[in-house]
């Protein structure tokens, strides 16, 4: 199973942040990898998305489940028949200049071909995923810092 875990601080408050991440409808609009994404169904505090994301001439369509847990921590999972295992963990803490975003990607494909484009792909996803959201956060409210 490939893994990736990464932290950043980000100079925006966490509610902000936290309703970003949350808003997986928008991801096409300013994540690089995300081709679709719609949310079908929500329950409560819990969500499930269908979604399509490409990695270079790979693209691979499933759906997700989101479970929200305002304003800490977004937890991501699928049974997708695309994968053996699949999480993405969200996790949102005050700091002294903004917010500690911390995210885990964790995703296991049963294609050995597609397992190498993620192996690849994911740390980049990781870095690349919290500087879109430090990005939109900035683009929706000017008044926030300049990146540090």
């Amino acid at each position: 199973m490939t893994g990736h875990r990464s932290s950043e601080v980000v100079s925006a408050p966490r509610e902000l942040l936290f309703d970003l991440v949350a808003d997986v409808e928008r991801y096409p609009t300013f994540l690089p990898m995300w081709r679709r994404a719609r949310v079908v169904s929500r329950e409560g505090s819990i969500y499930w998305t269908d979604q399509e994301v490409g990695f270079g001439p790979v693209r691979e369509r499933f759906r997700t489940r989101t479970l929200l847990a305002p304003p800490d921590r977004i937890d991501v999972t699928s049974n997708d028949r695309l994968f053996k295992a699949f999480r993405i963990l969200w996790t949102f803490a005050e700091v002294a200049h903004g917010t500690r975003i911390d995210i885990l990607l964790r995703w296991e494909t049963h294609s050995r071909l597609l397992q190498v484009a993620v192996d690849r792909a994911l740390p980049v996803a990781a870095r690349t995923m919290v500087e879109a959201f430090e990005a939109e956060a900035r683009r929706h409210f000017c008044h926030l810092p300049p990146h540090r």
